[in-house]
Protein backbone atom coordinates (compact mmCIF):
# COMPACT_ATOMS: atom_id res chain seq x y z
CA UNK A 1 0.00 0.00 0.00
CA UNK A 2 2.89 2.38 0.83
CA UNK A 3 4.49 1.48 -2.50
CA UNK A 4 1.25 2.31 -4.38
CA UNK A 5 0.85 5.57 -2.47
CA UNK A 6 4.43 6.54 -3.31
CA UNK A 7 3.78 5.85 -6.97
CA UNK A 8 0.70 8.07 -6.88
CA UNK A 9 2.63 10.87 -5.16
CA UNK A 10 5.33 10.66 -7.80
CA UNK A 11 2.71 10.96 -10.56
CA UNK A 12 1.31 14.09 -8.90
CA UNK A 13 4.80 15.58 -8.69
CA UNK A 14 5.46 14.80 -12.35
CA UNK A 15 2.15 16.41 -13.36
CA UNK A 16 3.12 19.54 -11.46
CA UNK A 17 6.60 19.63 -13.00
CA UNK A 18 5.11 19.20 -16.47
CA UNK A 19 2.35 21.79 -16.26
CA UNK A 20 2.49 23.59 -12.93
CA UNK A 21 -0.57 23.93 -10.72
CA UNK A 22 -2.82 24.36 -13.76
CA UNK A 23 -2.13 20.72 -14.58
CA UNK A 24 -3.68 19.59 -11.29
CA UNK A 25 -7.19 19.75 -9.91
CA UNK A 26 -7.76 21.67 -6.67
CA UNK A 27 -8.02 18.41 -4.78
CA UNK A 28 -4.80 17.11 -6.31
CA UNK A 29 -2.99 20.31 -5.29
CA UNK A 30 -4.16 19.79 -1.72
CA UNK A 31 -3.20 16.12 -1.81
CA UNK A 32 0.27 16.97 -3.13
CA UNK A 33 0.79 19.49 -0.34
CA UNK A 34 -0.22 16.93 2.26
CA UNK A 35 2.32 14.42 0.98
CA UNK A 36 5.07 16.66 2.36
CA UNK A 37 3.67 16.59 5.90
CA UNK A 38 2.38 12.98 5.81
CA UNK A 39 5.01 11.26 3.62
CA UNK A 40 4.25 7.67 4.58
CA UNK A 41 0.48 7.40 4.19
CA UNK A 42 -2.13 7.79 1.46
CA UNK A 43 -3.58 11.27 2.01
CA UNK A 44 -6.25 11.19 -0.70
CA UNK A 45 -9.13 10.64 1.75
CA UNK A 46 -7.83 13.42 4.04
CA UNK A 47 -7.73 15.83 1.11
CA UNK A 48 -11.30 14.93 0.17
CA UNK A 49 -12.57 15.47 3.72
CA UNK A 50 -10.80 18.82 3.97
CA UNK A 51 -12.30 19.99 0.69
CA UNK A 52 -15.77 18.89 1.76
CA UNK A 53 -15.50 20.47 5.21
CA UNK A 54 -14.18 23.87 4.13
CA UNK A 55 -15.76 24.27 0.70
CA UNK A 56 -12.76 23.81 -1.56
CA UNK A 57 -9.04 24.55 -1.78
CA UNK A 58 -9.35 28.27 -1.04
CA UNK A 59 -11.43 27.59 2.06
CA UNK A 60 -8.94 25.02 3.34
CA UNK A 61 -5.89 27.24 2.91
CA UNK A 62 -7.55 30.19 4.66
CA UNK A 63 -8.21 28.24 7.86
CA UNK A 64 -6.13 28.73 11.01
CA UNK A 65 -4.23 25.62 12.15
CA UNK A 66 -6.60 24.90 15.03
CA UNK A 67 -9.55 24.55 12.64
CA UNK A 68 -7.63 22.26 10.30
CA UNK A 69 -6.56 20.00 13.17
CA UNK A 70 -10.21 19.19 13.86
CA UNK A 71 -10.13 17.00 10.76
CA UNK A 72 -9.16 13.39 11.36
CA UNK A 73 -5.65 12.75 10.07
CA UNK A 74 -4.56 16.40 10.09
CA UNK A 75 -1.87 16.90 12.71
CA UNK A 76 0.18 19.92 13.67
CA UNK A 77 2.66 19.56 10.79
CA UNK A 78 -0.08 19.39 8.14
CA UNK A 79 -2.07 22.24 9.69
CA UNK A 80 0.99 24.50 9.84
CA UNK A 81 1.96 23.68 6.26
CA UNK A 82 -1.50 24.42 4.82
CA UNK A 83 -1.95 27.67 6.75
CA UNK A 84 1.58 28.74 5.93
CA UNK A 85 1.05 28.33 2.17
CA UNK A 86 -1.75 30.91 2.11
CA UNK A 87 -0.09 33.35 4.49
CA UNK A 88 3.24 33.14 2.68
CA UNK A 89 1.50 33.80 -0.65
CA UNK A 90 -0.30 36.81 0.85
CA UNK A 91 2.96 38.26 2.08
CA UNK A 92 4.80 37.60 -1.17
CA UNK A 93 2.05 39.22 -3.26
CA UNK A 94 1.46 42.18 -0.95
CA UNK A 95 2.46 45.51 -2.49
CA UNK A 96 5.57 47.17 -1.11
CA UNK A 97 4.93 50.01 1.37
CA UNK A 98 3.87 53.16 -0.48
CA UNK A 99 3.05 51.32 -3.72
CA UNK A 100 -0.69 50.89 -3.13
CA UNK A 101 -3.08 53.84 -2.94
CA UNK A 102 -6.31 53.35 -1.00
CA UNK A 103 -8.20 56.50 -1.96
CA UNK A 104 -11.68 55.05 -2.48
CA UNK A 105 -14.10 52.70 -0.75
CA UNK A 106 -13.89 50.27 -3.65
CA UNK A 107 -10.09 50.09 -3.54
CA UNK A 108 -10.22 49.33 0.18
CA UNK A 109 -12.86 46.65 -0.40
CA UNK A 110 -10.71 45.04 -3.07
CA UNK A 111 -7.73 45.06 -0.73
CA UNK A 112 -9.72 43.56 2.15
CA UNK A 113 -11.62 40.86 0.27
CA UNK A 114 -8.86 38.28 0.80
CA UNK A 115 -7.71 39.54 4.19
CA UNK A 116 -10.27 39.01 6.94
CA UNK A 117 -13.47 37.53 5.58
CA UNK A 118 -12.62 33.86 6.12
CA UNK A 119 -10.86 34.20 9.46
CA UNK A 120 -12.44 32.59 12.51
CA UNK A 121 -10.91 34.94 15.09
CA UNK A 122 -11.90 38.55 15.44
CA UNK A 123 -9.19 41.08 14.58
CA UNK A 124 -8.99 44.86 14.72
CA UNK A 125 -6.54 46.20 12.16
CA UNK A 126 -5.34 49.68 11.22
CA UNK A 127 -4.44 50.56 7.63
CA UNK A 128 -1.95 53.41 7.95
CA UNK A 129 -1.78 55.92 5.09
CA UNK A 130 0.27 58.94 4.10
CA UNK A 131 -1.21 62.28 3.03
CA UNK A 132 -1.69 60.98 -0.54
CA UNK A 133 -3.59 57.89 0.57
CA UNK A 134 -0.69 55.53 -0.03
CA UNK A 135 -0.64 52.48 2.24
CA UNK A 136 2.37 52.61 4.53
CA UNK A 137 1.51 49.50 6.50
CA UNK A 138 -1.14 47.28 8.01
CA UNK A 139 -0.92 46.82 11.76
CA UNK A 140 -2.92 44.65 14.13
CA UNK A 141 -4.38 46.54 17.10
CA UNK A 142 -6.24 43.71 18.85
CA UNK A 143 -6.98 40.05 18.18
CA UNK A 144 -9.26 37.42 19.69
CA UNK A 145 -12.58 38.59 21.10
CA UNK A 146 -12.08 42.32 20.67
CA UNK A 147 -13.43 44.35 23.58
CA UNK A 148 -14.11 47.73 21.96
CA UNK A 149 -14.09 49.54 25.31
CA UNK A 150 -10.67 48.09 26.21
CA UNK A 151 -8.87 48.91 22.94
CA UNK A 152 -5.72 50.83 23.84
CA UNK A 153 -5.35 54.12 21.94
CA UNK A 154 -1.65 54.05 22.77
CA UNK A 155 -1.25 50.87 20.71
CA UNK A 156 -2.62 52.67 17.65
CA UNK A 157 -0.75 55.94 18.24
CA UNK A 158 2.61 54.14 18.53
CA UNK A 159 2.08 52.53 15.15
CA UNK A 160 1.02 55.82 13.54
CA UNK A 161 4.08 57.64 14.87
CA UNK A 162 6.45 54.83 13.87
CA UNK A 163 5.31 54.94 10.21
CA UNK A 164 4.74 58.71 10.17
CA UNK A 165 1.18 58.12 8.97
CA UNK A 166 -1.33 60.96 8.65
CA UNK A 167 -4.54 58.98 8.35
CA UNK A 168 -5.99 55.67 9.44
CA UNK A 169 -8.60 53.26 8.16
CA UNK A 170 -9.92 50.97 10.88
CA UNK A 171 -10.92 47.43 9.89
CA UNK A 172 -12.36 44.58 11.90
CA UNK A 173 -14.12 41.36 11.13
CA UNK A 174 -17.25 39.70 12.48
CA UNK A 175 -16.48 35.96 12.21
CA UNK A 176 -19.67 34.04 11.51
CA UNK A 177 -21.73 37.20 11.90
CA UNK A 178 -23.10 40.01 9.77
CA UNK A 179 -21.40 43.16 8.54
CA UNK A 180 -23.35 45.51 10.78
CA UNK A 181 -22.04 48.31 12.99
CA UNK A 182 -22.80 47.75 16.66
CA UNK A 183 -23.09 50.48 19.25
CA UNK A 184 -19.64 49.47 20.51
CA UNK A 185 -18.20 49.73 16.97
CA UNK A 186 -19.56 53.26 16.63
CA UNK A 187 -18.28 54.27 20.06
CA UNK A 188 -14.79 52.98 19.26
CA UNK A 189 -14.76 54.88 15.96
CA UNK A 190 -15.86 58.09 17.71
CA UNK A 191 -13.25 57.67 20.46
CA UNK A 192 -10.35 57.10 18.05
CA UNK A 193 -11.56 59.88 15.71
CA UNK A 194 -11.56 62.34 18.62
CA UNK A 195 -8.09 61.16 19.59
CA UNK A 196 -6.93 61.74 16.03
CA UNK A 197 -8.24 65.29 15.99
CA UNK A 198 -6.25 66.08 19.13
CA UNK A 199 -3.02 64.43 17.93
CA UNK A 200 -3.01 65.40 14.27
CA UNK A 201 -4.14 62.29 12.37
CA UNK A 202 -7.47 61.44 10.75
CA UNK A 203 -9.58 58.30 11.08
CA UNK A 204 -11.08 58.42 7.60
CA UNK A 205 -13.19 55.25 7.64
CA UNK A 206 -14.01 52.06 9.50
CA UNK A 207 -14.75 48.84 7.58
CA UNK A 208 -16.50 45.77 8.94
CA UNK A 209 -15.87 42.46 7.17
CA UNK A 210 -18.14 39.42 7.47
CA UNK A 211 -17.34 36.78 4.88
CA UNK A 212 -17.83 38.35 1.45
CA UNK A 213 -19.81 41.27 2.90
CA UNK A 214 -17.88 44.47 3.62
CA UNK A 215 -19.40 47.74 4.80
CA UNK A 216 -17.88 51.21 5.11
CA UNK A 217 -18.87 53.59 7.91
CA UNK A 218 -18.26 56.54 5.58
CA UNK A 219 -20.46 55.07 2.87
CA UNK A 220 -23.21 54.40 5.44
CA UNK A 221 -22.96 57.90 6.92
CA UNK A 222 -21.69 56.58 10.27
CA UNK A 223 -18.41 58.48 10.57
CA UNK A 224 -18.54 60.87 13.54
CA UNK A 225 -18.44 64.61 12.94
CA UNK A 226 -18.97 64.20 9.21
CA UNK A 227 -15.39 62.94 8.72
Amino acid sequence: MIRNAEGHRERLREKFLAGGAKGLSDREILELLLTYSRPRIDVRDISIELMDQFGGLSGVLRQPPEMLMRINGVGKASAVLLSLVFQAAQRALAPAPGMLTLDSVEKVREYLCTKLGSQRRERLVALLLDSSGRLLGEREIETGTVDRAAVSPRNLVEKIVYLNATSVILVHNHPGGRAEASREDRALTARLSELGRSLGFRVIDHFIVAGAEIISFRECGLMPGGN
